[in-house]
C-alpha cells in the first residue's frame, strides 16, 4: 500500500507547504475524460511524489480579469495514495467539482496565501 504525503498531518499550512518537495510523476494536462482539470481560465493537473514518499495530486488554475490587468493563481494540493487514486479523481471530477466534493484535507494556495480546506 502506498502512503499519502506527511504534509497533510501538519497543522500549520505554511509548514505543510514547506514540507512539500514534489517531483513530477505524471502530467495530466488540461483535460481528461471529457472535462477540464482546472478552474477558471486555464490550468492543469499533475501527480507529484514528495521526498517523504507520499503522493499529491496538484491542480493549478489561473483566473484573468476581463481587462487582463489582473490575474489570480490558485493551486490545490490533494493527498492521494498513488497514481491509481489520482487517475480515479481525474475521471470523476472536473476542476470545480473536485474542490467541492473531495472528502480529504486540501491545501490551498491562493495568490501565494496558504490555507486548509
Amino acid at each position: 500500500m502506498r502512503k499519502m504525503c506527511e504534509a497533510f498531518q501538519i497543522q500549520d499550512p505554511v509548514e505543510a507547504f514547506q514540507h512539500l518537495k514534489l517531483r513530477t510523476v505524471e502530467n495530466y494536462g488540461r483535460s481528461a475524460y471529457g472535462h477540464s482539470l482546472y478552474t477558471w481560465d486555464r490550468g492543469e493537473r499533475w501527480l507529484g511524489q514528495c521526498t517523504c514518499g507520499g503522493y499529491v495530486l496538484v491542480q493549478e488554475s489561473e483566473y484573468n480579469s476581463p481587462n487582463w490587468s489582473e490575474e489570480d493563481d490558485y493551486v490545490d494540493y490533494f493527498p492521494v495514495s498513488g497514481p491509481e487514486e489520482a487517475d480515479e479523481l481525474n475521471r470523476k471530477y472536473d476542476g470545480f467539482s473536485i474542490e467541492r466534493e473531495f472528502s480529504g484535507r486540501i491545501l490551498y494556495s491562493t495568490n501565494g496565501k496558504l490555507h486548509w480546506g
